[in-house]
């Protein structure tokens, strides 16, 4: 069932490819509803029951920042810093373990 889900969650983002444990989301910063887009494909891959280790967000900025939310409670914080920064997410690789059940 989790492994269902998370395929479908997959083909759902045309910008979306799983490589072994490890999605790469790539976006268009160019689009006014991106900030929005990226913060509910994250709440519906939780929706999945899979179990998220790691995001890494790559930013268009001046500079190419990098950053790692480790706390997925800052997750949402993190996106409206980046966009209120006048920056946007280019790409977003998360890291995923896809157990069936989460205490085995």
């Amino acid at each position: 069932m989790i492994y269902r889900k998370l395929f479908d969650w997959i083909d759902n983002d045309d910008a979306c490819e799983a490589t072994a444990v490890t999605l790469h989301s790539t976006h268009d910063p160019s689009s006014d509803e991106e900030q929005d887009f990226i913060i509910s494909r994250v709440k519906s891959l939780i929706e999945t029951g899979v179990t998220i280790q790691s995001i890494t967000l790559t930013v268009c900025s001046n500079n190419d920042t990098e950053y790692q939310v480790e706390v997925l409670s800052d997750f949402i914080n993190v996106i409206k810093n980046i966009y209120g920064n006048g920056d946007a997410i280019e790409t977003m690789i998360m890291k995923v373990s896809i157990k069936e059940h989460h205490w085995a």
